[in-house]
């Protein structure tokens, strides 16, 4: 019954909606639930799709670093090499755990919890999506650095050493401005907001929305 009146709730202009909610409370706290629910099983996916590639990721450095300890010989460029990579591997493991963390917090969240606990649950996961994306960023100088050695640095050619120097400050550059400025305190600037859209901070904040709109229906005044 109750789910026939939602059905009823989505079909019709928003002038009646307000005709239905003040006739039924439970039905726009479960409705909000439902759509807040919606936008949180978008993340599912894609957090699993980058656990496995991170996995496989990890993996793959990991083999590189052993084969070139046990194969190759101790010189600058396998300095360069294994430094790299294994910075690579490493920030790829947090944005892992990181990831785990996410699908393990939006499994905790209860929607016959009250409305301050899953804000609070979601503001968590929130903060969690920032984290990752600020240390996957991180990592990408040292895709710049991997392949040098201290020949190529002194005695390659005039072009070489300024290409290299523009790319890789470049994505010092980058991956610093990102760092800086990607934060739970940015979330609502233009710029990071546009970025972040795209690791599924959106989806999140939609959410948050949802519950902030229970809660300003719960504190207006019963005409």
């Amino acid at each position: 019954m109750q789910d026939d009146y939602l059905m009823k709730i989505w079909q019709v202009n928003d002038s009646q909606i307000d005709h239905f909610l003040e006739i039924d409370e439970p039905a726009f706290e479960k409705l909000q639930h439902e759509k807040a629910k919606l936008q949180l099983n978008k993340l599912i996916v894609p957090k699993l799709t980058g656990i496995l590639l991170g996995l496989g990721w990890i993996a793959f450095m990991i083999l590189l670093i052993s084969l070139s300890m046990r194969y190759s010989p101790v010189s600058s460029g396998k300095i360069f090499f294994i430094g790299s990579l294994g910075v690579i591997a490493v920030t790829t493991a947090i944005a892992v755990f990181l990831y785990v963390k996410d699908l393990y917090t939006i499994r905790q969240i209860g929607y016959e919890d009250s409305v301050v606990a899953i804000q609070q649950k979601l503001a968590e996961l929130q903060c969690s999506v920032i984290k990752s994306v600020r240390i996957m960023w991180l990592q990408l100088p040292f895709y710049t650095t991997w392949y040098l050695n201290y020949d190529m640095l002194l005695h390659g050619s005039v072009l070489f050493r300024i290409v290299q120097f523009l790319v890789t400050g470049g994505a010092v550059w980058l991956s610093v401005w990102l760092f800086r400025n990607i934060r739970y305190e940015n979330r609502h600037k233009k710029r990071v907001w546009g970025f972040m859209r795209g690791y599924g901070f959106s989806s999140v904040s939609r959410a948050i929305e949802f519950m902030n709109e229970i809660e300003h229906f719960k504190a207006q005044p019963e005409n």
